[in-house]
């Protein structure tokens, strides 16, 4: 019997012996745990170690400045990136037919929320009467944060050796540092500063001039007299559906099927380590009649690899790394050899049921392409790109109905997107998604709804459906149909796919609660290792099913038990089939500010194409998703203790083991061991 069988026979008789009640986990009301999750199930399709620090942040800013639900507006709301558009709309015309809400608990009563959305708000709202308007103190009397985190692996690899080659010789050492400044005087004013070293970087050697590698800042003001919203220094622009410009984080299909709608947030502070994708400059938004208006601009070195340097001075790149490493002397050398001006406005109209913006932005690069095109290129990147484009939110009733139509100038290649998310019911809510996308539409600052990678070469339809059949229950599935007209990366001809999810979220008892959740994927891909002249593309498909346990059983401990099987096969392959258990345990004692959270985990993988991602939570702003594959195990430790909210301090070892590999690794990230390890400790100081 296949591993997949035997965990659905398990959930189904757990289902069957332990019938649903109406209370919801009482656990004790973390705000970093409760974070931990949202992110957990918003990159639950994620299939790479992303940096989600910026997320997290913001979240944990909303839980230390909590909306007031009893004066919020539909944009406060709509910051609680886990609630769907219906839910925040509904919740909204619950209070205008209600009146003021006298209790956060009176949310069970909103339409559309199940028991997890209700807990989930919890660290995020308040009620209270209607807030006053700022004052000076207010801005100046609020709260300062340093943060201190060092990371180094255990095991050494072959790139820090005196024996390897010069030429790709890491020039630092093997340890990473990280330092981060806030001040924050509420939700109006906020100041920012990070600084970075990446493993294998050099550090006050005096080959950069601040010492360190990376150094980011910014100062915002937001919703102070006409100011909406002003930016000097790093930050980001989110406007429509991501496809004129969009350069922030985005999630794309997830276990929230509702997620497809993006929300532009207009200008955002850059506030992670991410080395590049972000905007150096001023942005700032005012009120213009009845519109906001935005207007941005940029101006900042990027890395690029430097081919040539032409006649007339112009230097010619053959690639635009975006690694943010800096470790061996050719890295070093192509680190800020180009300037990059943006800039850009955005107008949007807002309406109580219908938004609409207009957004324009110029980009352009001090340099000439001369990189060799794949196969699949169409056409070099252009180091200059315009774009104008148009998109608009409009509620019909219970419906809400989105799109946006981009261009890039003079050339006119188009994108468009267009979907609408229809409450059929209280309790039963579609999604409906299309988009066309030009096979050479391209401009560079762009994170629209897609299945391959940049808004271009691309149709598709996507339907998901979310479904709350009794108190505490919520069933979500989606379908995508997508077709990529032309060539693209390790698939050298037209091709087309399709995906499916489904997940059942139950809360089975006060404190037990279970998610089952299957997900297949059928897509193209070149044949591996193939010597033919012409590479054949083959047929692949990648499934999953996962079952994951919560349960508290007492209120100062949680269980988590993950279960889930993989298994990939392809026209040219028998199917290979993989499974992963991971039991986590969180510790937070009442009496004593120390808490404990630890992971064992077993995996089974015959190779890399039937890998398991499963999200793994960490230290505050660092948030990872491992990937499990081959065979072994994987432990890891952490212990957080905190000093009358001044003094917070982790501790952090982690090792994964594999049973079956002599070396991990290759290059310079050679490791001749079968354990990767390492070592992790934060301290964060409030004042």
């Amino acid at each position: 019997m296949r591993i997949s069988t035997y965990i659905a026979l398990i959930a189904t008789g757990i289902i069957a012996l332990l019938p649903l009640r109406s209370a919801y986990p009482q656990g004790i009301m973390d705000s970093q745990q409760v974070i931990a999750d949202i992110i957990e199930d918003l990159t639950s399709k994620a299939e790479t170690d992303e940096d989600y620090s910026q997320l997290a942040e913001d979240l944990l800013e909303l839980s230390e400045n909590k909306i007031n639900l009893n004066s919020a507006k539909k944009d406060d709301l709509l910051k609680l990136i886990f609630l769907s558009d219906f839910q925040v709309q509904s919740l909204l015309d619950y209070r205008d037919s209600t009146g003021s809400i006298l209790s956060i608990y009176e949310l069970q009563a909103v339409p559309g929320f199940d028991l997890v959305d209700v807990q989930r708000l919890l660290p995020f709202v308040k009620v209270e009467n209607a807030e006053q308007a700022v004052t000076a103190s207010e801005l100046l009397g609020g709260r300062n944060e340093i943060s201190i985190r060092f990371k180094t692996p255990l095991e050494t690899s072959a790139g820090y050796s005196d024996s390897y080659s010069a030429a790709s010789r890491y020039t630092g050492s093997k340890d990473s540092y990280y330092t981060r400044y806030t001040y924050s005087g509420g939700k109006h004013f906020q100041v920012g500063l990070i600084a970075e070293k990446d493993a294998g970087e050099p550090m006050f050697d005096g080959t950069f001039k601040t010492g360190f590698d990376y150094l980011s800042g910014n100062i915002v003001l937001s919703d102070v007299g006409r100011v909406k919203k002003l930016v000097v220094g790093d930050y980001h622009a989110e406007f429509g559906q991501g496809l004129t410009f969009w350069n922030g984080i985005s999630f794309g299909k997830s276990g929230n099927v509702l997620s497809g709608h993006k929300r532009g947030r207009g200008l955002v502070r850059h506030s992670s380590a991410y080395e590049s994708q972000y905007l150096r400059g001023v942005g700032l938004t005012m009120p213009v009649l009845k519109a906001d208006l935005t207007i941005f601009g940029s101006y900042r070195h990027i890395d690029a690899g430097i081919a040539d340097t032409l006649d007339d001075g112009d230097l010619a790149f053959s690639s635009l790394p975006e690694t943010g490493y800096h470790r061996t002397t050719s890295e070093i050398a192509n680190r800020n050899t180009l300037q990059e001006m943006v800039a850009g406005a955005n107008l949007t109209y807002n309406l109580r049921a219908v938004k609409t913006g207009l957004t324009f932005f110029h980009s352009e690069i001090e340099g000439v392409n001369a990189k060799t095109l794949a196969i699949y290129q169409l056409e070099p990147i252009r180091a200059t790109k315009n774009a104008l484009g148009m998109n608009v939110d409009a509620y019909l009733g219970k419906h809400l109905l989105f799109g946006e139509v981009a261009a890039e100038l003079p050339t006119m290649k188009l994108a468009g997107i267009a979907g609408g998310f229809f409450r059929l019911t209280n309790t039963v809510q579609l999604a409906m998604i299309g988009r066309m996308y030009a096979r050479d539409f391209n401009p560079r600052y762009t994170n629209g709804f897609a299945e391959g990678s940049g808004v271009s070469n691309e149709r598709g339809l996507y339907t998901g459906l979310s479904v709350l059949p009794a108190k505490g229950w919520k069933l979500t599935t989606y379908v995508d149909i997508f077709k990529f007209p032309w060539l693209r990366y390790q698939v050298n001809a037209p091709s087309e796919g399709r995906e499916f999810m489904a997940q059942s979220d139950a809360v089975i008892a006060e404190n037990f609660s279970l998610t089952i959740r299957y997900r297949g994927k059928e897509a193209p891909k070149n044949l591996s290792g193939s010597t033919a002249q012409v590479t054949p593309v083959v047929g692949q498909t990648t499934q999953s099913l996962r079952l994951q346990l919560g349960y508290l059983p007492l209120e100062t401990v949680r269980l988590k038990t993950t279960l889930e099987a993989s298994a990939f096969s392809n026209d040219s392959l028998a199917t290979e089939k993989g499974y992963l258990v991971a039991q986590d345990i969180s510790l937070n004692p009442k009496r004593f500010p120390l808490s404990v959270n630890a992971r064992f985990a077993v995996f089974d993988t015959p190779s890399w194409n039937s890998r398991i991602y499963s999200y793994e939570s960490d230290m505050l702003y660092s948030f990872t998703v491992p990937a499990y594959y081959s065979k072994g195990t994987r432990l890891f430790v952490m212990v957080k203790y905190s000093l009358k909210n001044r003094l917070d301090v982790w501790l952090r070892y982690s090792q994964t083991y594999f049973s079956e590999l002599d070396e991990l690794g290759q290059g310079a990230d050679l490791v001749e061991a079968n354990t990767r390890s390492e070592i992790k400790a934060m301290v964060r100081f409030k004042f």
